[in-house]
């Protein structure tokens, strides 16, 4: 179940609905980018177990994007240590789905 902009402005406490559009575009995005990072995202995020990771990881990578929306410095530019650590969790988890549905070591 991927997150809906309701449930990111809870994680967020926003409690109007003057920037809707443009969490809607930061939630995409943050898709886009675990799409890129994770290997057949989509397909993991059919498991539940793997999906309710993920929405933390999306949760946590939105928040980094609306929260420094305003930055035009180089540091900002990275994402902190805590949402790479995750999204590479995410990877292990996916290539040891694939390795256990392949009959692999």
């Amino acid at each position: 179940m991927a997150l809906s902009v309701a449930d990111i402005k809870l994680y967020l406490r926003i409690d109007n609905d003057v920037e809707d559009a443009m969490l809607q575009r930061l939630l995409a995005q943050a898709d886009a980018y675990l799409a890129g990072a994770v290997d057949d995202f989509a397909l993991r995020c059919k498991t539940e177990s793997f999906d309710k990771q993920a929405d933390i990881v999306r949760a946590a990578i939105v928040a980094e994007m609306y929260n420094n929306r305003d930055c035009q410095e180089e540091k900002h530019q990275a994402f902190p240590y805590f949402i790479r650590s995750a999204i590479a969790q995410l990877q292990y988890s996916a290539d040891s789905v694939s390795a256990e549905g392949s009959g692999g070591a």
